[in-house]
């Protein structure tokens, strides 16, 4: 029998979205990150830099794991006490040379993709990205339109993948191992040079829900994966959608998203309460119902800035008072919902400007 489920630690790169829905929920939420926010801190009951969780660990029930550890040593930590994937399962499912292969395997349509190093045995038809193999958010994604651009990433830590031109979108699924449901349909906002996007592939938020012809696809893809890869909780697909209305899949996610928000926003499920009954009681959610649209966009610093925001409904992510922000790192993020996708849009850029004028150069 498993023992109930009240503490819970949030590891990742940023987890001030797990953290909060959680405690929405009810758990008394532990949070380890790069960041420290301020809306982390008040939600978090403790906060622990992400270099001393094994302190932590021991006093808490349940852990979930966020972006950012996908290659990360995690062998310290039992894997009974996760509530998704093991460590070990993150890191081949994560493994973007891997999941090629394997999609091959399994005849799903994806973008063409070989190693760096095994490239000159082939004919690119340029452009093409190329991508580290573990990594997500866009991080180090880069357009290449010609051989002199690959030069640099003679390397095995580098995959070269097929440009697609088309929708950028994702799937999230919820699955308790045996049972696998798609609980959110997103756009995803990539490379938004208004929010100061430090690169053409930056993650910059999402849209929910996504409504196009390729839904219904998308989403018996990530079922199908999920349960084949034998994947637990929550993870997320990434697509294009081509304009002949064909989903490619780009990658997977095996861990909490940042489409979270907007996937609470527009549906009213707490997806960490439904990742404990789906991982520790194998149970799913009966029916998931869009009840408004919802926008995240993140902010970028387009120069060093200094932050001194304060709370404002719809602003989150929020920096320390005083923490000086580098170009091209995120500031904060605005969301907002309406009963259109236009209504939610116009509300997070209300935010947005406000947002703004909390930064000093």
């Amino acid at each position: 029998m498993n023992n109930p489920i009240k503490k819970i630690l949030a590891i990742g790169y940023s987890v001030r979205h797990i953290v909060c829905s959680g405690t929405r929920a009810g758990y008394e939420m532990y949070a380890a990150d790069a960041f420290g926010d301020e809306d982390t801190l008040r939600c978090a009951v403790r906060y622990t830099p992400l270099e001393n969780i094994r302190h932590v660990i021991d006093d808490v029930d349940g852990i979930l794991l966020g972006s950012g550890l996908e290659n990360a040593d995690l062998g310290f930590i039992t894997e009974d006490k996760i509530l998704g994937n093991s460590p070990e399962r993150m890191r081949q499912v994560s493994n973007k040379a891997w999941l090629a292969d394997r999609l091959d395997e399994l005849d799903v349509a994806h973008p063409r993709t070989s190693l760096m190093a095994d490239i000159n045995a082939q004919r690119l038809r340029y452009p093409v990205v190329v991508k580290p193999i573990y990594g997500g958010g866009g991080t180090n994604n880069i357009l290449c339109m010609k051989d002199s651009d690959l030069t640099k990433f003679k390397s095995y830590d580098f995959i070269c993948q097929e440009y697609i031109k088309g929708t950028h979108a994702s799937v999230s699924t919820l699955s308790t191992g045996k049972e696998a449901i798609s609980v959110g349909v997103n756009e995803q906002l990539i490379g938004v040079a208004s929010l100061h996007a430090p690169g053409s592939f930056s993650y910059c938020g999402n849209i929910t829900p996504l409504v196009s012809q390729a839904s219904e696809r998308m989403c018996e893809i990530a079922e199908f994966l999920t349960l084949e890869f034998g994947l637990k909780g929550t993870n997320g697909f990434d697509f294009v959608i081509t304009g002949e209305g064909q989903p490619l899949l780009i990658e997977v996610n095996p861990r909490f998203q940042g489409s979270l928000d907007t996937i609470e926003l527009s549906t009213g499920l707490n997806l960490v309460d439904a990742v404990v009954k789906a991982v520790r009681s194998s149970l799913l959610p009966e029916r998931i119902v869009t009840q408004r649209y919802a926008v995240r966009l993140i902010l970028y610093a387009d120069h060093d800035v200094v932050a001194s925001i304060n709370f404002v409904d719809g602003i989150v992510d929020i920096p320390t008072d005083g923490r000086v922000i580098r170009a091209g790192q995120p500031v904060a993020s605005c969301t907002g919902t309406g009963a259109t996708r236009a209504d939610a849009i116009a509300a997070a850029m209300r935010r947005l400007r406000r947002l703004k004028t909390g930064l000093k150069t």
